[in-house]
């Protein structure tokens, strides 16, 4: 199960809570459970217990939050590189600064970005088609309320563009998006890997 799985799991959840305790019509409320759990098994087979004790109608927040703690245990943690690879990744780029990880929990990510203000530049580590790879690009000093290509929420976005093509005459190409300009942020309200995977193929070199 990925991060991004985990947090459309948790939403779904309290939507779920939500309605048990704003709509008065069992039937509503089971038809949502229907559809709701439907999703949840094809998320991971391994949900079922968690899928039944959410069930109950008198089911609160504070039970929810202690049933999705055993849920994310089985989420596979971002595999960070080690700061050797990383400099391979980003062979270009000197002085690279590679921020301490120790203190994160890693199964709150889906990939893992940092941001160079001083340069204007943001980092990315992804796995794509897997493998791990490393991509950057020059960031906008501005940022705007807009959807986030990564993550599809809205949020404080900035535009990003990498170079994705340089050709012989000294021209070249740049390509990107607006994404969120705190990454962190991005990953808590990824609910799926679809954003993420097109915004690769768009700022991969070609």
């Amino acid at each position: 199960m990925t991060s991004s799985d985990f947090n459309r799991i948790r939403h779904l959840t309290f939507a779920l809570i939500n309605a048990y305790h704003s709509v008065n019509s069992a039937t509503t409320q089971e038809a949502l459970y229907a559809q709701i759990s439907d999703e949840m098994y094809q998320l991971s087979e391994t949900l079922a217990p968690f899928i039944r004790d959410i069930k109950s109608p008198t089911l609160t927040k504070e039970g929810a939050e202690k049933l999705l703690a055993s849920v994310k245990a089985e989420v596979v943690p971002f595999e960070f590189p080690t700061k050797a690879v990383i400099q391979k990744l980003f062979k270009k780029v000197k002085k690279l600064k590679v921020p301490e990880v120790a203190h994160l929990e890693l199964r709150d990510y889906t990939y893992f970005a940092w941001n160079d203000l001083a340069s204007h530049r943001k980092y990315m580590l992804v796995k794509h088609a897997g493998q791990t790879m490393g991509i950057y690009g020059t960031i906008g000093a501005d940022t705007k309320k807009n959807t986030c290509a990564i993550c599809s929420q809205t949020s404080q976005v900035v535009q990003f563009m990498a170079l994705t093509k340089s050709n012989v005459d000294g021209t070249y190409t740049k390509n990107g998006n607006y994404i969120c300009l705190d990454s962190d942020a991005c990953n808590h309200q990824m609910q799926h890997d679809r954003g993420l995977a097109n915004f690769v193929s768009t700022v991969l070199p070609k």
